[in-house]
Parts: structure tokens; C-alpha cells; sequence
């Protein structure tokens, strides 16, 4: 009997490949990305990266080379393509025999009942634990600094300083200041300055201030929910709703690539 016959005799080996396949799926939509922008990067091709989603284990490889595949594509999205490969057709550990099979050592029916109750519990533990690892982290934003630095003044004891005497504090401008509010929920990436600041989802009256140096690239799954105002300008919608859309700011030009 060939592996493969082997595995798909084995509903637990199914179900693995399914849950694995819709963590995947799950999680490259979230990110807004195409099974054909998947190909392109893991050079796999789509029938078989759609064929792992659906967890169709006629259409797939042996599963030596199946935990290759699945390796490529988790890398591709960001997660631990060595950990979800590992977890693919894991079979059971078999015990070896010991003393407390004997005859002599025969657990009574409660001790009985007690040990599955445990076993039951480190299983979910487990699953828990692995779910946990394998999903997608979102990353967090720090808090919306405000637009106008605060007013500082000085008062000594006993001799306050009247309002007109304080004074503001110097602010630092940056050359790039965007104010980003979302309307609905998007997938976005965020590099100012040449390091990433942010990759994950942002749900709907999500607002941030981002500013940067030299230059500032917003990348949206869903461009028409994402609205931004560069300077202090009237805010627009980055794109079209639904599409994938990567902006570039700078301080004199703004170059554009529309997906």
C-alpha cells in the first residue's frame, strides 16, 4: 500500500490537512493576497496551493513533498512554515509495553476514568498552544501621538506665572505627516523611512498619525477604506474599495503603483 493510500485511510490525517489548509486560506485572504500573487513567490502552482486549502489529498504529492510545499507557502504569509510542515501526518507515538499492562498492575475503573480525564485535557492544551503559534500576530500601532505638541510654563511656589506668560514648547515637524482613518476593515503594511512600522489588520474608525523623514509607503488590502490626508490636506480614499493598493510619499513628489 503506497503513503498516500496509507494516509488517506486515516481520517486523522485528513483533518489535519483540512484545519491546516483553512489556517491558510484564512489567513492569506486576511492579508489580502491572491492564490496567483502566492504562486508567483513560492513558484508553486495555483492548483496545488488551492488543493492544500481545500485539504484534496488526491490532487496533492507524497507527503514528503507535500511538507515542503506547505513549508514555502506558510513562509510566504508570514508564519512558521517549519512548525506548520511539522504538524502535517503526525502519527501517534506508540508506548512500549510495561509492567502496568500486567495482569498484577490493573487499574481500578475510577483510576481508569481519572487518567483519560487527564489526557483529555493535556490533548486540548496542546491544540490550543499550536493554534496559538501558527495564527497570524497582529502587530500594533503605537498611540496616536496629537497633532499639537502640548504648551509648557514655567511657575515657581508661591509666584504663578499668569496665562500670557506661557510659552509653547518648540514642536519638530516632520517633511511627512499623514493622518490615516479607516472606514471599514483592511489588511495594511506601513514602511516609513525604510523600516516597517506596522503589518496587520485595522478594523473599521481606526485612526493613526504617521509621519517619516524621507519617505512614507502605505500598502492597503482594501484601498477604498483606507482615507488619508498628507499635510494636513483634504483626506481622500488611497484607492478603489476591494482593491490592493501601495502609495509612496515623499516631501516634494508622491509616486503611486496601483494592483
Amino acid at each position: 500500500m503506497s503513503t498516500n493510500l496509507l494516509v488517506e485511510s486515516n481520517p486523522l490525517y485528513q483533518k489535519q490537512l483540512v484545519e491546516l489548509g483553512s489556517l491558510l486560506r484564512q489567513t492569506r485572504e486576511g492579508q489580502g493576497q491572491s492564490l496567483k500573487e502566492i504562486a508567483t513567490q513560492t513558484l508553486i502552482r495555483s492548483s496545488l496551493l488551492q488543493a492544500i486549502e481545500a485539504g484534496n489529498l488526491h490532487q496533492l504529492p507524497e507527503p514528503v513533498y507535500l511538507r515542503g510545499l506547505i513549508r514555502r507557502y506558510g513562509d510566504a504569509l508570514a508564519l512558521d512554515g517549519e512548525v506548520l510542515a511539522s504538524q502535517v501526518f503526525t502519527a501517534p507515538q506508540v508506548q512500549k509495553p510495561s509492567w502496568h499492562q500486567s495482569a498484577n498492575a490493573q487499574l481500578r475503573p475510577l483510576h481508569l476514568y481519572l487518567t483519560y480525564f487527564v489526557i483529555l485535557i493535556a490533548a486540548v492544551s496542546g491544540l490550543s498552544y499550536l493554534l496559538k503559534r501558527t495564527a497570524p500576530e497582529m502587530a500594533v500601532l503605537p498611540p496616536l501621538e496629537p497633532l499639537h505638541s502640548p504648551t509648557a510654563s514655567s511657575v515657581s511656589p508661591g509666584n504663578p506665572a499668569k496665562p500670557s506668560e506661557a510659552k509653547p514648547l518648540p514642536s519638530v515637524k516632520s517633511p511627512i505627516q499623514v493622518e490615516m482613518t479607516l472606514t471599514s476593515q483592511s489588511w495594511l503594511r506601513i514602511v516609513a523611512d525604510g523600516n516597517t512600522q506596522f503589518e496587520g489588520i485595522l478594523q473599521p474608525g481606526d485612526t493613526r498619525l504617521l509621519k517619516a523623514d524621507k519617505s512614507l509607503t502605505i500598502r492597503a488590502g482594501n484601498a477604498g477604506a483606507v482615507m488619508v490626508s498628507l499635510n494636513n490636506s483634504k483626506a481622500t480614499a488611497l484607492g478603489k474599495p476591494g482593491m490592493v493598493e501601495e502609495v509612496t510619499y515623499s516631501p516634494n513628489k508622491l509616486i503611486s503603483w496601483l494592483y
